[in-house]
């Protein structure tokens, strides 16, 4: 077969693939007849209910007067690398998390602690860490962030790929904040 009707074979079936709408798991090298499998990272995403936390002073007060902090967690950005034959994949995050001072602040750093886990095709844990984050707001401001890197390392099972699993971060939050999370939805 000549170099052009193999470019345009190629071009048509690329053609076709795109209309059926093929995942594009698969590519084929021009020269070879075994395609290779290209693997996906997993979704990244924020719990529902756990992207906000607000934190109150001691007492019962629970109105905007005794906040002391409301923060923010977000993933910024995430990229995976395969290790050992697929058997295991690597993500390196960065996920920023904010702070805004209330009316009730005595300081200017606040702690939180936040969670990352994964998650398989089934939504089951296969494990979770928590980390904690202190957020300085500078003098004279309202609001800060601080930007954390990290490094989640899990097997793969056999058969499956790395957009089979999930990473959910979120804060780790106490059956109150969880309460007034939900009462603020």
């Amino acid at each position: 077969m000549t170099i052009l009707k193999k470019s345009k074979l190629i071009a048509a079936i690329c053609g076709l693939t795109f209309v059926a709408g093929c995942s594009g798991d698969f590519s084929t090298d021009l020269f070879s007849s075994e395609p290779e499998i290209v693997m996906t990272c997993p979704k990244v995403s924020v719990l529902p209910g756990a992207g906000q936390i607000t934190v109150f002073r001691e007492g019962p007060g629970r109105d905007l007067v005794d906040v002391e902090y409301e923060g923010v967690i977000a993933p910024v950005s995430g990229e995976c690398l395969y290790e050992d034959d697929y058997a295991w994949v690597e993500i390196d995050l960065i996920l920023r998390i904010g702070a805004v001072k209330g009316p009730a602040a005595i300081s200017n750093n606040q702690s939180f602690d936040f969670f990352v886990a994964v998650a398989d095709g089934n939504n089951q844990i296969l494990n979770k860490k928590v980390f904690d984050s202190p957020v300085e707001v500078p003098e004279g401001r309202r609001r800060g962030a601080v930007e954390e890197e990290l490094r989640q390392r899990f097997p793969i099972v056999s058969g499956t790929r790395g957009s089979d699993y999930r990473v959910i971060v979120g804060f780790q939050l106490t059956k109150e904040q969880m309460a007034y999370n939900q009462k603020s939805r």
